[in-house]
């Protein structure tokens, strides 16, 4: 259980306080360039960036959490890696054109103090059977690029070398149990989290913290441990 016990107090308590300068979700990367925001699609997100690859899209960077509405684009960049001239201003976020081939959006935005990034499929106008038909923005990935709570599954698992990461398992509910001979880790991002594991004889051992209240059935071992 010394493992589940270092999940919990190590990495998982160093990054519930302090904010990460650079997000990553789903292989997609928030960088800063010079001072401006650069989203980088990483190989492991290319079937993700051929979505967008050659088509117009919309960066959000905000201080709000994801749900919330978000502000008009700011610019609209109709050159990849040069802002070029601007064809709108509102209160912000960037429209821009992917590049076809490089998985990199550089968005030329200075702002600073953002909590999440989002990258949208812009909306467009198809024909449909004769018509001309409106298709909605599509969401195709958020990055945080701040916690403030306890980091989820994919935010912890970052902290650890790939060859490590075969050990632990991620858990839906906090009272789930994990596969024999893994660490199962559960956060809601906010103020609780839970580590699981099973015995040699089969029998689940937790750690739990929901806001200041501590659940274990391993205090003996978390107290006496020499």
């Amino acid at each position: 259980m010394g493992v589940a016990l270092a999940l919990l107090v190590g990495p998982s308590t160093s990054m519930a306080q302090a904010p990460l300068p650079v997000g990553e979700a789903h292989g997609v990367r928030v960088v800063r360039e010079k001072g401006a925001i650069v989203v980088v699609f990483t190989r492991r997100a290319a079937k993700l960036y051929r979505r967008i690859a050659g088509r117009l899209v919309d960066v959000d960077c905000t201080d709000q959490q994801p749900g919330q509405p978000v502000p008009p684009r700011a610019h609209a960049f109709l050159v990849p890696h040069h802002p070029g001239e601007i064809t709108e201003e509102s209160s912000g976020g960037v429209r821009m054109r992917a590049p076809r081939h490089r998985r990199r959006l550089v968005t030329g935005d200075l702002t600073r103090g953002m909590d999440y990034c989002r990258v949208w499929l812009a909306p467009r106008i198809v024909r449909r059977d004769g018509a001309r038909q409106r298709i909605q923005r599509r969401l195709i990935v958020s990055v945080p690029l701040k916690i403030s709570g306890w980091p989820s599954y994919a935010q912890l698992i970052d902290q650890f070398p790939s060859g490590a990461r075969a050990g632990l398992a991620s858990l839906a509910g906090p009272a789930d149990t994990p596969p024999a001979g893994t660490i199962g880790y559960y956060s809601d991002r906010l103020d609780h989290v839970a580590v699981a594991t099973l015995s040699r004889s089969n029998r689940r051992l937790f750690i739990e913290l929901e806001a200041d209240a501590l659940h274990t059935n391993v205090a003996g071992y978390i107290f006496n441990e020499r």
